[in-house]
């Protein structure tokens, strides 16, 4: 175990003997509770660096990984007598808890040391501002740290590609042709008479997996830097696709997944599969392609049963296809701008719960979530992480040449939960389109009428009007 797992011992356990005696009663608790989401990136990274803590610490650590976590961790911070002391979950609302002062403000802690440097100088580069909250006085703190670096795109059965001598297209065009080329091939899926193979399966219950390719597009089209300023949400007229350059380009970027998401190009029925459906079908080989994040890799490792036939398939990432007119080819959206580490502000072992942060946070830590969740942790090791693996080489080869981004916004207006890049989340144009009720030009029209309308509200919820 390298050194700094050894020199943070007598940290904790000096910790430990000051803990005073008035917290030995109301919420006072034997161990670490900790309250993780176990949905795609698993429990098993958690539970290895779990073991780690209690091995060197001597601490016990109790751990409820749940795939709903975020709505336990709802009920425990409304309950009088919480009993948790650290959070790692995916959930908005992480915003609405530390604007109520549910969370323990960690302002002074990220500028403690792991591996020698400052917690907040390992953080990914997209990810280095969205710590700090500014709220409704202008002050600012740091409430929760970034969780993961989702890396998404479009997933491919490399297999199936190969057998079937299929290009890997670099183009929206050039995609658009390999779309009519799976459809004419007319291809059996193993064991259903019934269906061929199309081009792509999706969620409809998770239809901000279209986000991760789109956002990418959008970038292409308008680059990093026009989108951080619309980020700003300093006017509803910035949603006005019409008038509005950057959001124009967004507007765009949707054009192009409409014209690949056709009834023609997509499995049946895909508007009431879940993910793991969606998923189980693109493995069982009803789909060469899906839009996804590095999530589905470890998922998919984990699919054993026998619905799933894996005989026949190979999960590959494609660069994200360049759209037509991209400005800029190298930039990636990343996901998980609403993952969460934090510490309830009740926790009687909030120290503790802070040196197990710095054991995720390690290069160690990083290292395991990269070999056991087969993803990246938003934090930067010190030393460049490898591997064998084909899936996780191409992540890392996507996020080492491209300026990556989140949707993180300093406003108050989405630090409220008030708007997102859609105006609102429920505005997100493609389940409406997916199923006929709207075009492109509709959803964006509505959108800015409805930002309009709604701005004054939105203002007066946080203060601002």
């Amino acid at each position: 175990m390298k050194k700094f797992f050894a020199t943070i011992i007598a940290v904790v356990l000096a910790a430990c003997m000051l803990v005073s005696v008035a917290a030995c009663g109301g919420n006072a608790h034997t161990g670490l509770n900790i309250v993780a989401l176990s949905a795609g990136y698993g429990r098993e990274w958690l539970d290895e660096i779990a073991a780690r803590y209690t091995a060197e610490t001597g601490v016990e650590v109790n751990l409820t990984a749940e795939y709903s976590a975020e709505n336990l961790i709802r009920s425990h911070l409304s309950g009088s007598n919480n009993q948790d002391d650290l959070y790692i979950c995916t959930d908005a609302s992480w915003k609405t808890y530390a604007a109520q002062g549910k969370f323990l403000d960690l302002t002074d802690f990220v500028d403690e040391t792991v591996d020698g440097v400052a917690i907040k100088t390992k953080l990914a580069d997209e990810y280095k501002d969205s710590i700090y909250y500014t709220d409704h006085r202008g002050e600012t703190h740091v409430y929760r740290l970034p969780w993961t670096a989702g890396t998404g795109g479009i997933y491919y059965n490399a297999k199936m590609f190969e057998d079937n001598k299929w290009p890997i297209p670099t183009t929206v065009e050039e995609l658009k042709e390999l779309c009519t080329t799976i459809n004419n091939a007319r291809l059996p899926v193993a064991g259903d008479r019934m269906e061929t193979v199309k081009p792509f399966v999706y969620t409809g219950q998770n239809t901000d997996y279209f986000d991760y390719v789109v956002f990418t597009w959008w970038a292409q089209l308008a680059g990093v830097d026009a989108i951080d300023e619309f980020l700003k949400y300093e006017n509803y007229t910035n949603f006005d696709a019409a008038t509005s350059a950057t959001y124009g380009y967004l507007e765009d970027a949707v054009e192009a997944w409409a014209e690949l998401f056709t009834s023609e190009n997509c499995v049946t029925n895909c508007q009431d599969k879940s993910n793991h459906v969606a998923q189980q079908n693109f493995v069982n080989g009803y789909a060469a392609m899906m839009f996804n994040a590095d999530w589905i890799y470890n998922e998919i490792l984990g699919y054993s049963n026998a619905d799933v036939d894996m005989s026949n398939f190979t999960l590959a990432l494609m660069d994200t296809p360049v759209i037509d007119g991209a400005q800029y080819r190298n930039v990636n959206y990343v996901v998980g701008e609403d993952q969460f580490i934090a510490i309830p502000a009740t926790s009687t072992m909030a120290d503790e719960a802070k040196e197990f942060i710095k054991y995720i946070v390690s290069d160690d830590g990083i290292e395991t979530f990269f070999e056991k969740a087969h993803s990246l942790l938003a934090y930067d090791s010190t030393a460049p992480l490898t591997t064998s693996d084909t899936v996780l080489s191409k992540v890392l080869s996507v996020r080492e040449k491209s300026t990556s981004f989140t949707d993180y916004s300093d406003s108050l207006l989405y630090l409220a939960n008030q708007v997102n890049i859609w105006g609102t989340s429920a505005w997100r144009p493609f389940m409406n389109v997916l199923n006929g009720t709207s075009t492109v030009a509709t959803a964006f029209t509505t959108i800015a009428s409805s930002a309009e309308s709604n701005w004054p509200t939105w203002l007066a919820n946080v203060g601002l009007s």
